[in-house]
């Protein structure tokens, strides 16, 4: 049996007798959603030639998805993208980070859906034709921002409230401030491209994610790796915890991109007047974009 159902209440259904679901990429293809307990169940679901493409047991999914709370498995197929497994006890309901000695923390509104949705992002990415990049593929950095991609929009298209993207946003800042480890989902730098390219009604006007990204992606300024090892060293200088004084010239040439990419954050968590304190005393002060 097929189920499609409403985003926002995607989280909800796995709880409804079976344990999982279908739900739509696009319209030529789905996903079918796991809640983990019921892997076996679940997989029963898919043709003999998918399901030798993943994971068979519990150990073996528990192992891959190391403590996660989801993980997309993409699998060749004419019509099923891929599957999400949903761990949901491993899915926070806050982020939070330490800086200036004081926690910070962003309770993040419906963290399941949205953790889904970005998983599902991943599985519509590995279907966008390969002609948007060539042969050479996606890097793992660049499938997490086009996954986050695919959530904004989606999100857009639902007509849910814009605050939700800006979560993710702030989420993903967090996640840096309190760890560089985070850095692999860094997806910020792009998130700040596409949301001050378009507005919030624009996107919701795109009828197809490929659409939208075969529009925006020549546009984009990509970060190459040298660049992000740039960025990261200085969000260690900034808010690592063996931090032990400012070094107001470190890294400054990436410093006013930086502080571009952080401000909304900032003045999310600590209002505007503290942030632009902050910033000024880290040399880092910019114009306001944001919210």
């Amino acid at each position: 049996m097929h189920i499609e159902v409403g985003y926002r209440v995607l989280a909800e259904a796995l709880f409804i007798a079976s344990g999982w679901f279908w739900a739509p990429i696009s319209q030529t293809s789905q996903a079918l959603v796991c809640h983990t307990p019921q892997l076996e169940l679940c997989l029963a679901q898919l043709p003999s030639t998918v399901k030798r493409q993943l994971p068979s047991n519990r150990a073996q999914l528990r192992l891959q998805m190391g403590g996660r709370g989801a993980m997309a498995r993409p699998v060749s197929h004419s019509s099923i993208a891929g599957v999400v497994f949903l761990s949901v006890e491993n899915i926070p309901m806050s982020s939070s980070a330490l800086w200036g000695g004081e926690v910070y923390a962003l309770p993040l509104a419906a963290s399941q859906q949205l953790t889904l949705i970005h998983e599902l992002g991943h599985l519509a990415t590995a279907r966008l034709p390969v002609d948007y990049w060539g042969q050479e593929g996606l890097t793992p950095y660049q499938h997490e921002w086009l996954a986050d991609f695919y959530l904004v929009w989606h999100l857009a298209k639902q007509g849910e409230p814009m605050a939700l993207a800006w979560q993710q946003y702030h989420k993903r800042n967090l996640a840096v401030f309190e760890s560089v480890q985070a850095m692999s989902h860094w997806t910020t730098p792009m998130l700040s491209q596409l949301l001050a390219r378009y507005t919030w009604q624009q996107l919701g006007q795109f009828e197809r994610f490929s659409t939208l990204i075969a529009e925006v992606y020549p546009h984009l300024h990509q970060y190459k790796a040298d660049e992000l090892n740039e960025f990261s060293s200085l969000l260690q200088q900034l808010f690592g915890a063996s931090k032990l004084h400012d070094l107001p010239q470190y890294m400054f040439w990436r410093r006013p991109a930086m502080a571009q990419y952080i401000r909304p954050t900032l003045e999310r968590m600590m209002g505007q007047q503290a942030a632009t304190a902050w910033l000024v005393e880290q040399a880092m002060n910019s114009p306001v974009h944001g919210e």
